[in-house]
């Protein structure tokens, strides 16, 4: 005559079960996290190609003359004085992008976590972030109920960021004071990594507080370390 199980060894059986899904989940998102990251990654070192050109062009910079301040600029010249709207080839200077192709409209409500704060844009992570912009998105999930409604790609990805840090003169963390000198040579893009979270502050100009951020310097090497690994 078969047995049957006690309460007890059913509930050790559960607890063998959950902990092999858990093994096993782990395994998945690992994996998620690895593609996600290097999704990321490619995306920066887009961006930055965008900038100071590579393999497709010249880039941003050389047309223009000077680094943009967000991102929206590779994709639209209104930011810049008129006359370099165009590209002038007399002068060898102007606007002649887009200079990237995989542009989306910004939500700014519907990002995930610190974008939708308003202290994430008060000076301290954020040189600037508009509604109706366009903008890259980082390559992050975020694995959460409300990523499963049919706008999940706003809701669940964040922008990359261009940040222009500042010298935070009177070390109140804010940038834009008086006495503040902003540091173009440390401009870098930024990705709020896969907690959705800007760890990294402008006042930190060798970004060495940058949590899970993604970071990458366009003129110079990463002075704050490097970032986690993609695994």
């Amino acid at each position: 005559m078969r047995r049957q199980m006690t309460r007890a060894e059913r509930a050790a059986v559960l607890v063998i079960v959950l902990a092999a899904i858990g093994v096993v989940m782990s395994f998945v998102r690992g994996d998620d996290f690895a593609a996600e990251c290097a999704a990321t990654d490619a995306s920066l070192e887009a961006i930055r190609a965008a900038i100071l050109g590579g393999q497709a062009g010249l880039g941003y910079r050389a047309d223009v003359g000077e680094i943009p301040r967000s991102i929206h600029d590779l994709f639209e010249p209104t930011s810049l004085p008129s006359p370099l709207w165009t590209f002038d080839p007399a002068t060898g200077r102007g606007w002649r992008g887009p200079y990237l192709t995989d542009g989306v409209g910004l939500d700014v409500r519907k990002a995930h976590c610190s974008f939708s704060d308003e202290s994430c844009n008060s000076r301290r992570f954020i040189n600037h972030l508009a509604n109706g912009e366009t903008g890259v998105l980082d390559g992050f999930k975020r694995h959460a109920p409300e990523c499963t409604n049919s706008d999940a790609e706003r809701y669940c990805t964040n922008p990359i960021m261009l940040q222009i840090p500042c010298s935070d003169a009177n070390r109140n963390g804010v940038c834009g004071d008086v006495g503040d000198i902003w540091l173009p040579g440390n401009a870098r893009l930024v990705s709020a990594g896969p907690n959705g979270e800007l760890e990294t502050a402008l006042a930190d100009y060798n970004a060495r507080s940058r949590g899970d951020d993604r970071v990458l310097y366009l003129l110079m090497n990463d002075p704050g370390g490097g970032n986690r690994p993609c695994q």
